[in-house]
């Protein structure tokens, strides 16, 4: 039979142990503490670990500040019912109150399974000096990259229009047009029948407001002189026709929604992009880095993010493989640390994995920053060939015996290397302590080069020694800061209200950056009159421009009483004086008029 007994408090439990006999077996022994009863006393301290000296190291007493007077303490010992020491005081309790208060105890829960932690590799590492210092010849950049498909388009005369639609191709707007249509039939019941050139009109207006921004869209259908924009009214799209188009734009049947999917509403068009982006830039960039670009999102979502210190602090958040000119290969939404990423690894590591592995080629050479970098990373892409370089955080390489670079004096650099030499920790001491680390061991990775820098004590440039690592990690990090860059440079104005429309506008801007970084290979342009020329063919006039005129005209023509004479219009107008309908009309000033109302409209009064 076993012997319970409920204790007090932790002092009385750890004389309780003391007083078992020497042969006992610890290992029988069930301890349970109990909640206090309601409305006990709950402010008295634990007594002080010093005051009991404990011997028995499966036993913890419970830290000073927490509660000791109103647990409850259980000793169940299942290895004998020998009554303890006279040392011990406490009650004993019969059979039957037992029973009674066995009824009463509620099973403990059992806890949740955490995630197994990986085990830490160990790392055993060597002092290394730097080769000798060079002029930085030997770690340059490769040439620019160029696909093969700017052959082909050089060869064919593909125009920037072109270009746009080889990316917005017939494909991806035959989807657009199937789902916008299906949507607003769903929705309000009858037909929209969108064309493909009404959607590229859309996107060519969509376009034009990024270089052409208005306080409100609505502007670019202005009669006024200093908003009216021609291209809009020419091209045949009307305000109302727009706004309708806009309203039901849509990427998927929302009847087939995936259980799991939570950017479903964007899914095609990201599974699209992603595919020509990685097939425009074949044979895929020697030298390619991944970052975080932000696209701007002021509304309430669950994956919008705040970045402090970014250009764009609020905003949805996207992983990017981009080479280093800013051509754009892959990228992801950040949809919360709990989607999509590999158990085991950090988020860092499955991003690089994930957007790296099966995408760039081997022996290429990649950059990351601190956020991604880790040491068993750069091994799993040593291992798959592929260079590997980023900054990295003091505390993932605590192992590393790096000293307090920042007492020496500037320019200073120490090496480390692991004894399998896969991978080097580099510290150089430049406004603050800088931490390498990379799997490259070549000679030209772990030389010494010169840079300039401005010396506050001697008011002049001064040359210091320089690792050629940390000039490759200055040279090939910024490819995704280039892509926002050109992103945000004439980004898309308007503004839409449902929570998907920022990633399409980052699809739309991206493709646009995309297209004239390979159309620079070609002709060398500037990214607004690639730009333009796309939204000048896009937006080209109608075969029946709608006649959208002002219905006053300036001043000093109306007032000439030169050449003024009544003709026929093609259409009825609103008078400019009675405001009725009529189609008579100036011929100089090309506003309609009634007869009787023609002689006061040309006197001023």
């Amino acid at each position: 039979m076993s012997e319970r007994r409920y204790l007090k408090n932790v002092e009385e439990a750890v004389n309780y142990l003391y007083s078992l006999p020497e042969e006992e077996e610890v290992t029988g022994i069930d301890i349970a503490l109990e909640p206090p009863d309601d409305g006990a006393e709950s402010d008295v301290d634990d007594p002080s670990e010093d005051a009991v000296d404990v011997g028995v190291e499966n036993v913890r007493l419970l830290g000073a500040k927490l509660l000791a007077q109103p647990p409850h303490i259980q000793f169940t010992n299942r290895n004998t019912c020998t009554e303890p020491s006279s040392s011990w005081s406490a009650p004993i309790i019969d059979e039957q109150e037992e029973l009674q208060t066995a009824e009463n105890v509620i099973e403990p829960t059992q806890p949740k399974k955490k995630k197994q932690k990986r085990s830490k590799p160990v790392y055993e590492w060597k002092r290394c000096e730097f080769e000798s210092c060079d002029n930085g010849e030997s770690m340059k950049l490769p040439e620019t990259h160029k696909p093969s498909i700017v052959n082909k388009w050089a060869d064919e005369g593909l125009t920037p229009a072109d270009i746009f639609k080889h990316f917005w191709n017939k494909e991806v707007m035959e989807l657009v047009k199937r789902e916008t249509n299906r949507y607003h039939q769903v929705k309000f019941g009858r037909e929209l029948n969108v064309t493909i050139e009404e959607l590229y009109q859309v996107l060519g207006i969509f376009l034009l407001s990024g270089y052409t921004p208005v306080p409100n869209r609505r502007l670019f259908w202005s009669k006024q002189a200093d908003t009216r924009i021609l291209a809009v009214i020419q091209c045949g799209m009307t305000l109302n026709r727009f706004e309708e188009i806009v309203r039901s734009m849509h990427f998927v049947d929302n009847s087939k929604k995936p259980p799991d999917d939570r950017i479903f509403k964007i899914r095609p068009l990201f599974d699209h992009f992603n595919k020509v982006f990685k097939d425009a830039a074949h044979p895929l960039p020697m030298t390619w880095a991944i970052d975080e670009a932000m696209e701007p999102y002021y509304g309430r979502h669950g994956f919008k993010q705040f970045i402090k210190g970014k250009p764009v602090r609020f905003g949805y958040k996207f992983w990017c493989l981009c080479s280093h000119e800013g051509l754009l290969v892959n990228f992801r939404l950040y949809e919360g640390k709990d989607s999509g990423f590999e158990e085991g690894m950090t988020i860092g590591e499955s991003v690089v994995s994930a957007m790296a592995k099966g995408t760039v080629p081997t022996g290429s050479n990649g950059f990351i920053d601190n956020f991604f970098t880790t040491l068993p990373l750069l091994k799993a892409f040593k291992e798959a060939d592929i260079g590997l370089t980023g900054t990295i955080r003091k505390d993932k390489v605590r192992s590393v015996p790096l000293s307090d670079i920042k007492k020496k004096e500037r320019g200073v650099a120490e090496l480390f290397q692991e004894k399998e030499k896969q991978i080097a920790i580099c510290l150089w001491n430049d406004n603050s302590d800088v931490r390498m680390a990379t799997n490259k061991s070549d000679s030209a990775s772990l030389s010494m080069s010169k840079c300039k820098r401005w010396s506050k004590k001697k008011k002049e440039v001064v040359v210091l020694p320089q690792p050629n690592i940390v000039k490759q990690y200055n040279k090939g990090m910024g490819g995704v800061d280039l892509f926002d860059q050109f992103r945000g440079k004439y980004r898309v104005s308007f503004r839409k209200r449902v929570w998907y429309f920022p990633l399409f506008r980052f699809l739309l801007n991206g493709s646009i950056v995309n297209g004239w970084i390979l159309y620079k290979k070609i002709h060398m342009v500037t990214e607004l009159e690639f730009l333009r020329e796309i939204v000048n063919v896009l937006l080209k006039p109608s075969e029946k421009p709608r006649r959208y005129m002002p219905l006053t005209s300036p001043e000093d023509v109306r007032y000439d009483r030169r050449d003024h004479y009544v003709v026929m219009g093609d259409t009825q107008r609103r008078c400019g004086v009675c405001k009725k309908n009529v189609k008579p009309k100036c011929s100089k000033c090309d506003v309609a008029l009634h007869i009787q109302c023609f002689v006061e409209y040309h006197t001023k009064k």
